[in-house]
């Protein structure tokens, strides 16, 4: 442990950071964005490549960094930086142990969110294309699987292995093999929409065949093919800005800690776009009735509404439909009403009196009860557990 005089804010910190990615590039922001409302942090210009990759030692010095933000995908680039006498903060999805401070998102949520969605939209079967040897993908299917596990279901998992002109042919061969309808998530929103590629050269249709769920929510990506992508949000922005707060305390302490922090953020949004607009139900009745639900849920209807436009009795409604979708009516009308809650509480600073008015709620303390009994969480501790720390 090296103890040094505290220096004093601004701190000069240097982000290094893998711009290709959009994902990336928003964590960044977050960092910076964090330095410009405090005013405790102010950046060095970038390093360039051909500097990066020589002595990082003499570029700390050389700038007067005295902290650094960094996308460190591999053992040996933590290595490289673990070794700096300055504070350094990881924002890597690869590592899921590291040497130093790690501020990720919680993969393994990613995948149970992702199963959650597909089961809502029906599917009985389902696959899983990831890649093989990483990280954040094998979390995301260790998530998707236990939560399917769950309800006694298990996923047909394919992995890409080498360069994408090696793989394309393995996917269409594991895409063909699947059975229709199915769900597909893939670990990322370019695996997604190779996956969506696959299906079109196999004569598949996106949804009505394959439902396709990426993870990401990359604006390019996502608008990128015919079929816009239902995809993951990811909270990358705010990634950056507690990584930036960490490093600000780090720094604070003038201590090299010898036990690292980690910390992963919760992940609870989904982008629904085309990809997944469908209800796979072999009871058309009950299809209809779920169509009706999700457009109307914030509406409270009444079960006999529901069963007039699904065609059928209210008795003999709430039969198939428990049957069909494995909880009640009323169920599924409050879990998709806390999912709308969920949404505003993540994207929005509306009062808690305007989200419970507009997810169909009599008032906040009604709101509250419900959202904790479903969620385990008071809505304002759930979006605080969104929200970045100072």
């Amino acid at each position: 442990m090296i103890t040094k005089r505290r220096p004093r804010p601004p701190y000069r910190v240097q982000i290094v950071a893998d711009s290709r990615w959009e994902y990336f590039r928003e964590a960044v922001l977050g960092a910076r964005h964090y330095g410009f409302e405090t005013g405790r942090l102010e950046f060095a210009e970038r390093w360039l490549d051909y500097e990066f990759s020589g002595d990082l030692a003499a570029l700390v010095k050389r700038d007067g960094v005295q902290g650094i933000v960094a996308t460190l995908h591999t053992p040996a680039l933590e290595r490289r930086f673990a070794k700096l006498s300055v504070p350094v903060v990881n924002i890597s999805i690869g590592p899921v142990s590291s040497l130093v401070p790690l501020i990720t998102q919680d993969d393994v949520a990613v995948g149970r969110l992702a199963a959650a969605h597909l089961r809502a939209c029906g599917c009985r079967a389902f696959g899983f294309w990831g890649m093989a040897g990483a990280a954040f993908s094998d979390q995301r299917l260790k998530g998707f699987s236990a939560m399917l596990a769950e309800a006694g279901l298990v996923p047909t998992v394919g992995l890409a292995r080498g360069n994408a002109a090696g793989w394309t042919k393995r996917l269409q061969a594991w895409l063909s093999e699947l059975p229709r309808p199915t769900g597909v998530f893939a670990a990322d929103d370019m695996y997604s929409l190779a996956v969506i590629r696959a299906a079109r050269a196999l004569g598949l249709r996106v949804p009505e065949d394959v439902a396709v769920l990426g993870a990401g929510n990359e604006d390019f990506w996502v608008d990128f093919e015919r079929v816009p992508l239902s995809s993951i949000k990811l909270p990358a922005r705010a990634i950056g800005h507690e990584a930036a707060a960490l490093l600000d305390r780090l720094i604070t302490g003038g201590v090299r800690r010898e036990k690292v922090e980690s910390r992963r953020l919760p992940v609870t949004e989904i982008a629904r776009r085309r990809s997944t607009d469908v209800i796979f139900c072999e009871d058309e009745a009950v299809g209809r009735a779920l169509h009706y639900i999700r457009d109307r849920a914030h509406e409270n209807p009444y079960v006999e509404d529901i069963a007039r436009v699904a065609g059928v009795s209210r008795a003999s409604l709430k039969v198939r439909f428990r049957k069909a979708v494995g909880r009640s009516v009323m169920a599924e009308i409050l879990r998709t009403r806390i999912g709308r809650a969920q949404a505003l509480l993540a994207e929005t600073d509306l009062p808690m009196s305007q989200v419970a008015e507009r997810c169909g709620f009599p008032n906040s303390q009604r709101f509250s009860v419900r959202f904790r009994k479903q969620t385990q969480l008071t809505p304002s501790a759930y979006r605080a557990s969104l929200r970045p720390k100072a």
